[in-house]
């Protein structure tokens, strides 16, 4: 009798837990994780629901709820990215508990340009290092020179010379040396050095 009236509180309370979370049929959030999107343009679906994340979000939640037991799948709206970023579900598909889902990841990417441009005025031994923070690159002589690090679509960039690196007998400067990268690369930066 005892163990019979324990299995009934038991019961009870495993009811009341799944009634708190939602339970059978009830209303479960979809949601998850946002990384490195800077960019506008994105729209998650699940099924016929969409909905529009917002450059600089570090978290979604669909307004329409799931049920619990359901079938999920979280995609991005007719594979359509924003524009000069590409993005990546992961884990995305699944079956409702009846728990929240909060582990939905949407990884982006802003695609990613070369800065560089050409030197000139330097005499023969001469070099000169050039910084685009944190950025920095020694350049040995005259022509062509190209940045290591990248620059995302859409960032801006500020090029100059470390005067700690100039030539006594030198002035240098970049003219055009800041703007904001494009969807290609960039290598029209204009390094002009001169005799004092």
């Amino acid at each position: 009798m005892k163990s019979m009236y324990l299995r009934s509180i038991v019961a009870l309370a495993c009811a009341a837990t799944l009634a708190a979370c939602g339970g059978k049929g009830g209303d479960i959030y979809l949601g998850g994780s946002v990384v490195g999107l800077s960019k506008t343009g994105l729209t998650l679906t699940n099924g016929s629901t969409t909905l529009a994340v917002a450059a600089g979000a570090s978290s979604f939640n669909f307004a329409q709820t799931i049920s619990a037991d359901s079938d999920y799948n979280v995609t991005i709206k007719d594979s359509d990215q924003p524009k000069g970023a590409k993005c990546t579900v992961i884990n995305g598909k699944g079956k409702a508990s009846t728990f929240n889902v909060t582990t939905v990841l949407v990884s982006c990417l802003t695609d990613q340009y070369t800065l560089g441009g050409s030197v000139s005025g330097l005499d023969a031994g001469q070099s000169i290092t050039l910084v685009n923070a944190p950025d920095s690159l020694e350049v040995k002589a005259n022509g062509a020179f190209t940045f290591t690090q990248t620059v995302g679509d859409g960032s801006t960039y500020v090029v100059s010379v470390l005067p700690a690196s100039v030539p006594a007998n030198k002035t240098c400067t970049v003219p055009n040396g800041s703007g904001t990268m494009g969807s290609a690369n960039q290598g029209g930066l204009n390094v002009a050095c001169v005799n004092k």
